[in-house]
């Protein structure tokens, strides 16, 4: 008899979670089709700005490389 109570438990509980996931898994589908336009308007602004952080990406490793040389400079005058 007690195996039938445990059984019974587990079968409730995995029906309460699938439910509970599913409620969320539908409000998450909502807000996806309420701000559709804006995540396709992301997307392509995404697209848009790789090519700008491509183009800077020298500029930054380039500028990085100055930043710890004078960080190094500053810290050996300071010694």
């Amino acid at each position: 008899m007690l195996q039938w109570i445990l059984v019974a438990v587990l079968v409730y509980v995995v029906y309460y979670l699938v439910n509970k996931y599913e409620k969320k898994l539908n409000a998450l589908n909502e807000m996806i089709e309420l701000n559709k336009s804006e995540i396709y308007t992301n997307k392509e602004l995404i697209e848009k700005n790789k090519s700008k952080i491509d183009t800077h990406h020298e500029k930054i490793q380039h500028n990085k490389k100055s930043i710890d040389l004078n960080q190094e400079i500053l810290s050996k005058l300071k010694d």
